[in-house]
Order: structure tokens, then C-alpha cells, then sequence
């Protein structure tokens, strides 16, 4: 099988001389591991090395290889930039994100982050699989639900399983969910004849479930605003009150003995307290010298220094462009692998045309990467396309949370088929009831397929849900 291209650079990295010892002695557990003079750019992929080396370094142990490793940054910006480019080389990775208003008395905290703690914290509280996790140093002393809590409070729905609906809405309602008419915020559920529609605590969308007589016929998340399916599940999870509202705990109880703590910028008035917290902290990086003896620059990750160009001008300036290409060939020349990864295809494509022939031998991935570095221990050069287009935007978080939105709402919950609606264009028409269309038919083949009862069994092609409206001489109008 041929390795992706961030395997590839991992790896390459990670065989080279300098790395490759500090790395024997992390598999040794020689602790503390320092790495220094590494530039905050390059520090999230000199991370993806300590995880890929771990676990390939490390097959006879299951222990070390499957252990969880934390990432601690010290501030929450450092944290969502670490976490941004982190993600090009290791996807599955998990951001804790501190609490809010955590010494604030009878402030609310934010419904989106206090969700996706409880969601993060119940896959480290498991205990099962390995996981990637970024938190900052404070997070260890905030607040959470005592370790355990969280998955003895947890109940899992599976399509297609045997389940009472009755059952269901009764244990809702005894740990403290709101019933109410539609869905708007967690911690609710809406009953609509064979269907319940759930806001779990933890969770980051609301779920639909449809019951056929006994049996759990569909599972879908929906999406709060137009309160339509966006996508089938398998299985869902439902916290119940007493995990979520528990926080007797504290975040540094989910890190046992085993796991691997990596400390990102340490500062000598934190360390001591630091490792009360977490026993100790395994591995060190800096962008200063942090070792003991003479300094060594043999294992730096260095600025690749494309900025003295100003390269942002590459678009207009064909002189700029001209030094540009004559750095790339002083790294060609040096045999250096050259890696530059853009946002989009089309950034890419754009890149290719502004350089015309001058771009051989460089490759191009798709990612999010604020700035680039260069590793000259393993000639390797990589670059950002943000800093070729001079735009230095911030950097969101790839895995955006979902604003909460106030705007009005359709509540179809309280239509009945047959009541006379107004539409904003086209007036009075009548509803006719939620349907499901295919998103994309053949031609002649038919628009709608109506059922019988609330339950309706899969098609085969892609469905969606749709509101739909009869209006006069039986114009249709259905409303996605």
C-alpha cells in the first residue's frame, strides 16, 4: 500500500539522525525528552512524529502503543492553532477545549463547548483505543465529571434494534429532559406520532428516531434550523442528566500512569506544579533551548524565510516570483524535498499557473498550515501556500462548532396535513405534510413517494426531507 504524503514526511523526519535518538529515548522512557529550537510552525508535525514513532515503535507493547498521549499548550490561541495543523498528519486528533466562566459564579457556560468537553471526555473516559488529545495546562485543574460518571450515565439507540418507544420517553423524562413541541437547544426530546426527536447533552447535532411498532426503524441527526435529516446513523448515544450536570471531578483524573504527556512552550514556574498534576511530563518542546550542556541545532526546525520576499506579491510581481523560483532551485539543487500545502484545489491550480514550469519536483497537498518550516537534519522544506498569498487569516478550527442561531423557525410540529399555510411568495397554499424526495432522479421518474403511517422504510437512492405545500390548480411546492 503507498504511503500517504504526510506519512511519508513523518517518517522521513523521523529517521533522520537527530530525531531518531531523542526518539529511542522516548521508547526507552528516558524522561524528560527535550526538543529544542523548534518553531511553533513546525511543532505540531514534530507532535504527529512522537505519536507515529510511539505506536510504530512499539508493537510488542500494547501498553505504550495504545496508550492516550496529551498534548498541553499554554494558552487556548496556541492550543487552536496546534490543533489546526496538527490534523494534516493526524486526523483523528481530539481538542479539549478549556470551560468557560470556570471561576465565575452563576454564569451559564457556553452550550457548544460544555457539549463537545462532555463528548471528548467520554471517549477518554472509556479507556478503550488510543486517542490524540489536545488540552491546554490549565484544562487539568478545571472542573469535569468524576472519571466514570459520564459512561455509567450513557444509553446507545441501534437501528434496527428491538426498543419500546414508551420505555424511551420514560427514562427521558426521569433524567430531567424537557419535552416540548420542537427541538431547539439540549437537553430536549419532541414526541411526533411514531417519532422522537432528541437533543442528547453531549452531543453535537440533535437525532431523529423512528420507531416501527417495537423496533427502531431509523436513526438520523437533523439539523436544528430547518429541522430536516442531513445524515443515517448507525447507533447514537444519550448522556443522561446525572452524567452531564456532575462535575466532582477534575480533568487531570482522565490521565492515568500509563499515558504520555507532552508539554508544548514548558515554563520553569509551572513544571513543578505541572507534574503533581500528571505525575510527570514525558516530553518537552520549545522554540528556545530547554536541555542541559552545550547548544545543538543539529535536530532545529527552522523559519524557511520565505517571508523576506514578501512572496504575498507573487500574484502581481513577476519579481518576486523570479526570487522565489530561485530559492526553490537552491533547495532542488541541495536535494531537498519540497511540500507545500494549500487550503483548496483551486489554490493549488491557481499556484500552477502563476509558476508556469518552475514547480518540478514540489509537492502539493490539500491542508490548513499557517506558516511553513524547513528541517534541514532531513532536507526537508515545507510551505505554506498562506504565506506564498500573503494572507494571514486566523485560523478556525477545521472542526467549526455550530453557532447557535436566533432566527424564526418553521415549527411543522404543530401543522396537521390539511391546514392552510402562508407562504412569503407564493401565499396561501395548504400543507400537505413532511416527505421525502430523492435528491437526484432519472428523467420520469416520479418526484415523491408518499407513505402510510410515520414510519418510512429507506430508499435506495439519496432521500431528503422536505415540507410540502399544495397551492392552488395543485402546484406543489416542496420545501427542503
Amino acid at each position: 500500500m503507498q504511503k500517504s504524503i504526510g506519512i511519508e514526511l513523518l517518517e522521513r523526519v523521523a529517521a533522520s539522525q537527530p530525531i531518531a535518538h531523542k526518539l529511542r529515548a522516548v521508547q526507552g522512557a528516558q524522561w524528560p525528552v527535550q526538543f529544542s529550537h523548534v518553531i511553533q510552525s513546525a511543532q505540531p508535525f514534530l507532535g504527529a512524529i512522537i505519536t507515529h514513532a510511539r505506536r510504530r515503535l512499539s508493537p510488542d507493547d500494547r501498553e505504550a502503543a495504545d496508550s492516550t498521549i496529551w498534548i498541553l499548550c499554554p494558552s487556548v490561541h496556541s492550543q487552536e492553532l496546534f490543533y489546526e495543523s496538527l490534523l494534516n498528519w493526524q486526523p483523528d486528533a481530539l481538542f479539549l477545549p478549556e470551560a468557560e466562566f470556570a471561576a465565575a459564579e452563576n454564569v451559564l457556560p457556553d452550550p457548544e463547548i460544555t457539549a463537545e468537553r462532555l463528548a471528548v471526555l467520554l471517549q477518554i473516559g472509556r479507556g478503550t483505543g488510543r486517542h490524540v488529545i489536545v488540552a491546554t495546562r490549565a484544562s487539568l485543574d478545571q472542573a469535569a465529571p468524576e472519571h466514570g460518571a459520564l459512561e455509567s450515565a450513557v444509553t446507545q439507540l441501534q437501528r434496527g434494534a428491538a426498543a419500546k418507544m414508551e420505555s424511551l420517553l420514560e427514562r427521558l423524562v426521569g433524567s430531567n429532559y424537557e419535552r416540548v413541541a420542537q427541538v431547539t437547544t439540549r437537553g430536549q426530546f419532541a414526541v411526533r406520532g411514531g417519532i422522537v426527536d432528541l437533543y442528547s447533552w453531549q452531543a453535537s447535532m440533535p437525532f431523529r428516531v423512528e420507531f416501527f411498532g417495537d423496533q427502531i426503524e431509523s436513526l438520523r441527526e437533523f439539523d436544528i434550523d430547518t429541522q430536516t435529516s442531513v445524515r443515517d446513523l448507525k447507533s447514537v448515544e444519550i448522556l443522561l442528566d446525572q452524567g452531564a450536570m456532575d462535575q466532582s471531578g477534575h480533568v487531570r483524573d482522565y490521565i492515568p500512569e500509563g499515558d504520555l504527556v507532552i508539554d508544548i512552550e514548558p515554563e520553569d514556574d509551572n513544571l513543578t506544579a505541572l507534574s503533581s498534576q500528571v505525575w510527570r511530563t514525558h516530553i518537552q518542546i520549545s522554540e528556545g533551548w530547554i536541555e542541559t550542556g552545550p547548544e545543538d541545532f543539529s535536530a532545529a526546525f527552522q523559519d524557511c524565510e520565505v517571508g523576506e520576499f514578501a512572496v504575498g506579491d507573487l500574484v502581481l510581481a513577476e519579481a518576486k516570483r523570479a526570487q522565489f523560483v530561485e530559492r526553490l532551485q537552491e533547495w532542488r539543487a541541495n536535494n531537498a524535498k519540497i511540500v507545500i500545502y494549500f487550503q483548496t484545489e483551486g489554490e493549488i491550480e491557481r499556484f500552477r499557473e502563476i509558476m508556469a514550469g518552475a514547480i518540478e519536483d514540489v509537492e502539493f497537498v490539500e491542508g490548513t498550515l499557517g506558516r511553513g518550516f524547513c528541517f534541514p537534519g532531513a532536507n526537508l522544506v515545507v510551505l505554506s501556500a498562506a504565506e506564498l498569498f500573503g494572507r494571514f487569516a486566523a485560523h478556525p478550527r477545521r472542526r467549526l462548532r455550530r453557532a447557535e442561531r436566533h432566527r424564526v423557525q418553521i415549527d411543522f410540529s404543530e401543522l396537521n396535513e390539511g391546514d392552510l399555510v402562508v407562504h412569503l411568495e407564493h401565499g396561501i397554499g395548504r400543507f400537505l405534510g413532511l416527505l421525502k424526495i430523492g435528491r437526484a432522479r432519472s428523467r420520469g421518474a416520479p418526484a415523491i413517494e408518499v407513505t402510510d403511517g410515520p414510519a418510512v422504510r429507506p430508499y435506495q437512492e439519496e432521500q431528503q426531507e422536505v415540507l410540502a405545500l399544495e397551492f392552488a390548480d395543485e402546484a406543489k411546492l416542496y420545501v427542503p
